[in-house]
């Protein structure tokens, strides 16, 4: 996510962005984006492992592709 995008959503959620830096430097509005969006992905990546867990009515190629997703989540986070 990008600080334009991150300024954009303030917009959209009637949020002065102006007043939300913090006397370091740090935009207080960007660090709270970055949680939620490391939460979402982690609920994400749960419901994508545990999808390629069940045996019910799944073979190998889509738990397989459950777990691939469940990666790309994951190298999102990371990068």
């Amino acid at each position: 996510m990008t600080q334009d995008e991150i300024i954009e959503m303030a917009r959209q959620a009637d949020i002065d962005h102006h007043k939300l830096w913090n006397d370091d430097g740090t935009n207080r509005l960007e660090a709270f984006a970055k949680l939620v969006a490391q939460h979402e992905r982690e609920a994400c990546l749960k419901i994508a492992e545990l999808m390629s867990l069940t045996d019910a009515n799944m073979n190998k190629t889509w738990r397989t592709g459950c777990r691939d997703v469940a990666e790309a989540i994951r190298a999102r986070g990371q990068a």
